[in-house]
């Protein structure tokens, strides 16, 4: 059964008319053929929606996360493409309630290619040995799914013999340029580590790295006996890339960065009406800040939080360049510290531990000889606004509730910051 906030947002959206049947897996299995009856008992692990252009929503096995399936909602006037298919392989892919939804089995995605090559094992080892020529070690390997964005990006752990060799990721055509370009613009140096690159494929948009060891700092950060003094050395190798004059990226400026929050307000606002005026008026300060804002152009992570960390032995390795740019290095720091706020308000990080793990992390940064960037406050404001749709998109039981109190803390930072 649809949850209410949901089928409130489907009511409002009349041109997708099939978003309440996508957010609803009973009534999404009703209408697919007995073989896909299993949706019904699926979880929803996760939803894109686009206020009337669409609506992706990944479904996954209830017991262990994997995936299943996912659906999409299509505009009014703008049905799915094609008609329900079943290839020699037993790949699957329906079209239902009049082409206004459509239904693919993983691993069929509509932007992601690559992944039906995941659906023969003998097919997927012959696919790494023409990828990976000199990585001999991980052609037999077994795929484990780590995070699935459907059409837009797959990654999965490479297992061979008991052991974790590699991380595969695949992207849509929209996302791989960038992350192509950033997949070996850095290297290890000083305090940074970075996963070395050990294939890619343009044509298939697709990137191997080796895996990395260790603990996520997202999950050492919850745990009551991590030494929070740990995050000097995250704050000295943040600082290290940031100094790095010689990396090629692309350049974003603070009419960029405008832009962007914009979009993502005018989103939010439709996903939750009764908040648009106070989105509306932070976001029109927020982005006033950014385009008033002198352009800083340092080599920047672009999506830094504690996810993209591992701890390993003193060390530390950064992950995840995808969205590296030149920039503001006050975007990656103030997105940091949004992420610790974020896990305050939802409780899954004591409020108490906050202020120790901002004051190290700094620490670590002017370690190095830099000079924490100007505009902490507002850029944790903006990252926090980055940060509200994900309780919609990873399917919170109460996401109306989670983002009031994620807007609700922008809203005090950046008062407190001169910008309400």
């Amino acid at each position: 059964m649809i949850a209410p906030q949901d089928a409130a947002v489907a009511r409002r959206d009349q041109e997708l008319p099939g978003l309440m049947t996508v957010l609803d897996p009973e009534a999404l299995a009703a209408q697919l053929p007995p073989s896909m009856r299993y949706l019904e008992r699926a979880r929803i692990a996760y939803a894109r929606y686009k206020p009337g252009q669409s609506c992706v929503v990944g479904y996954c096995a209830p017991d262990d996360g994997a995936p299943k399936a996912y659906a999409k909602a299509h505009r009014a006037g703008a049905p799915a493409p094609g008609e329900s298919v079943l290839d020699e392989r037993g790949l699957q892919r329906f079209v239902v309630r009049d082409g206004t939804v459509s239904v693919s089995v993983f691993p069929v995605d509509a932007r992601l290619k690559f992944l039906r090559r995941l659906a023969s094992r003998k097919r997927f080892a012959r696919q790494l040995e023409k990828l990976m020529p000199e990585h001999p070690e991980c052609w037999s390997t077994t795929l484990q799914p780590l995070h699935y964005m459907p059409e837009r990006r797959f990654v999965a752990k490479l297992v061979a013999n008991g052991r974790a060799a590699a991380v595969l990721k695949v992207y849509s055509e929209d996302d791989y340029p960038l992350a192509g370009a950033n997949a070996d613009a850095f290297r290890s140096q000083g305090p940074l580590r970075v996963a070395p690159l050990l294939a890619r494929s343009d044509r298939h948009r697709v990137l191997v790295f080796q895996w990395i060891e260790g603990r996520s700092l997202n999950d050492a950060m919850v745990d009551p006996a991590f030494d929070v003094r740990s995050l000097s050395t995250v704050g000295a190798a943040l600082a290290e890339l940031h100094g790095d004059e010689c990396v090629a990226l692309r350049r974003s400026t603070g009419a960029d960065e405008a832009a962007t929050l914009r979009a993502l307000v005018a989103n939010l606002s439709l996903l939750c009406p009764e908040l648009a005026p106070r989105l509306d008026a932070l976001g029109c300060r927020l982005a006033g800040y950014l385009e008033q804002s002198p352009p800083v152009g340092l080599p920047i992570h672009g999506d830094f939080g504690p996810k993209q960390v591992v701890l390993s032995n003193g060390e530390v390795t950064l992950l995840d360049f995808d969205r590296s740019v030149r920039g503001d290095p006050a975007v990656d720091l103030g997105l940091f510290l949004a992420w610790l706020e974020r896990e305050v308000l939802l409780g899954r990080l004591r409020a108490g531990r906050l202020g120790p793990i901002r004051d190290a992390l700094l620490a670590g940064y002017r370690g190095q000889g830099r000079l924490a960037p100007v505009g902490l406050e507002p850029h944790a404001a903006i990252g926090l606004l980055r940060l509200a749709a994900h309780p919609f998109r990873e399917r919170d039981a109460d996401w109306p509730g989670s983002i009031a109190a994620i807007l609700g803390r922008a809203e005090k930072i950046a008062g407190a910051a001169g910008l309400c």
